[in-house]
């Protein structure tokens, strides 16, 4: 019972810490206190500590023992570099993916994206980001590359916190939505080429926000542990 209990609050801590981070709510340096947090989640200190280590395992924090943990840092350059990898890497995989899929999995993409663009017409952020990573998650499955999945699984933990301020601006969950759904499209009709397309036109229109955002603070990483870019 005790280590249920524990499984629990685990769980509970990293719900909220994980949903703090993504709204900015820490101060500038970084810092997350194991003390302050449990304080706040009304938890003890064990299970703190153990969701801090999960969400390092995201690529949302940074644990340094004897040290504490702090928000992950990302610079801009470094971000913008990533995002070109992603850009030239996840055609590949969509494309793979319309070539190499099954049809149950097709079915099930499918029907994935219908449920990222009932979170897009509700304007439901968290549900949109919960959905959109289920939705490429499968992807990654469906190209059946165990190459292509590793690297943008480092790739990704790195870029965790980059992956939502622009969802949560007007228009953008349509926006996004609109290119999943060209994607899923053209993965669903076993066209390589057209899900090939569809997906560079995708994640080169984040890696021009990404750029743009960059541009705009290009003396500080501080603005990534407050930006949030789909892809």
């Amino acid at each position: 019972m005790v280590r249920e209990e524990l499984l629990s609050a685990k769980a509970f801590a990293v719900k909220h810490i994980r949903a703090m981070i993504h709204a900015g709510e820490f101060d500038e340096d970084g810092r997350l206190s194991t003390a302050t947090l449990s304080d706040q989640l009304g938890v003890s200190r064990t299970p703190v500590r153990d969701a801090l280590w999960q969400l390092a395992g995201e690529g949302l924090v940074t644990v340094s023992p004897r040290i504490g943990a702090f928000l992950r840092q990302v610079t801009p350059a470094e971000a913008t570099d990533i995002y070109r990898i992603k850009a030239a890497i996840e055609p590949l995989v969509a494309g793979w993916a319309a070539e190499r899929a099954t049809t149950r999995q097709r079915e099930a993409h499918q029907a994935l994206i219908v449920d990222l663009e009932a979170a897009a017409t509700a304007g439901d952020v968290d549900a949109y980001v919960t959905q959109l990573e289920q939705c490429r998650a499968l992807l990654v499955e469906m190209a059946g590359s165990p190459p292509a999945a590793e690297t943008l699984s480092v790739v990704d933990g790195r870029v965790r916190l980059l992956r939502f301020k622009n969802l949560s601006q007007p228009g953008q969950l349509t926006v996004s939505a609109a290119q999943h759904r060209a994607i899923a499209d053209a993965v669903a009709a076993g066209d390589a080429a057209a899900a090939m397309r569809a997906m560079e036109e995708h994640m080169l229109d984040a890696l021009r926000r990404v750029l743009r955002l960059a541009t705009e603070h290009d003396d500080s990483t501080y603005w990534l542990s407050r930006v949030r870019v789909d892809g």
